[in-house]
């Protein structure tokens, strides 16, 4: 099966590839130049399907192996739209940095679309599993989830966990071999709350409210801290809130105050002209360097080596 989407304007795969961790996390797969990402999507009637992202000139190319009914087609679409982020509209965001030449870069080169994953229930978790540990560890924590509980694809490979499926899991199975540790119960709370769809993380994309008032709920659910909340809003188009961790405040230190200590105020006054577009911002600044013309640098290829 293949399917041809029109990409929007300036559009990137390999920037989007590049845009952060998503793509060295399980079961996605990126080519060292970026310019291919796989990844396997779970089916709404049980089992998986693999899918292979490319980009063609002004066209994003979708292929999985064998035929596909309509629904499976449409599932398989909605997908990749959402991974790349294809519907999130970076012009408002594009005209703010224009104004700053510290991040006009960020307009000039077409950047700021953030990978996702095919579902909104697979960013919350894997964000969460992100919280106070290295990326080695959420790596080992995303790649146990997958092989022990993901929907099996025809070819074997594994989807990312279903909430439904997660939802079954014991929190002391998710402590002890998933060694989640402190995320445990958090991940088996937030699994139940949106299998039984009392919350639905897929209708922030879509969601008319403020940020605000999205960033709210958002907090309300287990494990999910305002860092966590931040990088959600990000990650649909509706940043606020600078999402900043120990990474980003050493990485800013470094480029900018050469190395001393700072407090996250003086982060906060700098990328204040940016209102709420700030936290978007500040991370582009930040992994400019993963980036080599429109594809990847020598440090993000060393970031996706094993």
């Amino acid at each position: 099966m293949r399917l041809r989407l029109q990409a929007p304007a300036g559009f990137s795969l390999r920037r989007t590839v590049c845009s952060h961790g998503w793509s060295d996390l399980a079961p996605f797969r990126a080519a060292t130049t970026a310019e291919v990402l796989s990844t396997v999507i779970p089916l709404e009637g049980g089992g998986a399907r693999g899918i292979v992202l490319s980009q063609d000139g002004g066209r994003v190319i979708v292929e999985s192996p064998g035929p596909a009914d309509a629904a499976t087609r449409r599932t398989i679409e909605a997908a990749a739209r959402r991974i790349l982020a294809l519907d999130v509209d970076l012009g408002a965001f594009h005209d703010a940095v224009r104004g700053d030449p510290r991040f006009r870069w960020i307009a000039e080169t077409g950047s700021g679309r953030l990978l996702r994953a095919p579902n909104g229930f697979e960013d919350v978790v894997k964000l969460v599993l992100t919280t106070n540990c290295s990326w080695a560890f959420t790596k080992k924590m995303v790649v146990s989830l997958v092989e022990r509980y993901g929907e099996r694809a025809p070819d074997g490979s594994r989807s990312f966990p279903t909430p439904r499926r997660l939802a079954k899991v014991a929190e002391a199975e998710l402590r002890g071999i998933v060694r989640a540790g402190y995320r445990s119960p958090y991940l088996a709370a937030l699994s139940r709350s949106v299998a039984a769809r009392e919350v639905d993380p897929d209708s922030w994309d879509s969601d008319p409210r403020s940020a605000a008032e999205l960033r709210k709920e958002m907090l309300r659910l287990p494990g999910v801290g305002p860092y966590v909340a931040e990088n959600l809003l990000k990650f649909i188009g509706k940043p606020a809130g600078l999402a900043l961790d120990s990474a980003i405040r050493a990485k800013y230190s470094a480029m900018y105050h050469g190395g001393r200590k700072i407090k996250d105020g003086t982060i906060a006054r700098r990328c204040a002209p940016l209102g709420d577009w700030a936290g978007l911002a500040l991370w582009f600044d930040m992994t400019r360097d993963w980036y080599d013309g429109d594809g990847p640098s020598g440090k993000w290829v060393r970031f996706m080596s094993p």
